[in-house]
């Protein structure tokens, strides 16, 4: 009568198509809009209902961007920023859990050394920077 209408799923396919779809930043905001939708719930804040809804604005802007290039810079650079903490939380716990050496920081160029733990007052030679100090282990 009409003529053969493409099925629902392939209508939505080709609207999503060329559209930068969920990344981490969208993922980040879809769960910050909903802890604060739970907090709104219980503390009744203009505050929390106007954050819970410019982030899911923004959330769902970036769902359905065509700018994808534009986005995944974007994505790329948050991702990078706050990979920073994530790996040296890992390091840091990393280190604590090696109890044959002990992790010290050049004085001139900051590079972290794994020397073995012995205790005392050391000469250690920086292999980056190929300056000596001491280091008092304890």
């Amino acid at each position: 009568m009409f003529g053969h209408r493409p099925p629902f799923r392939q209508r939505l396919a080709g609207f999503l198509m060329g559209r930068n779809g969920p990344d981490t930043i969208y993922n980040v905001c879809i769960w910050s809009s909903l802890v604060l939708a739970v907090l709104g719930m219980f503390f009744d804040s203009l505050l929390f209902t106007l954050l819970y809804f410019g982030l899911f604005a923004y959330a769902m802007f970036r769902f359905f961007s065509r700018n994808v290039v534009k986005r995944q810079a974007e994505n790329r650079a948050f991702r990078n920023f706050f990979g920073k903490f994530r790996r040296n939380s890992a390091l840091r716990k990393q280190q604590k859990a090696d109890k044959e050496h002990v992790y010290k920081k050049c004085p001139s160029c900051n590079a972290q050394l794994r020397l073995p733990y012995r205790k005392g007052e050391h000469t250690v030679c920086c292999p980056r920077c190929k300056r000596e100090f001491s280091v008092k282990i304890r």
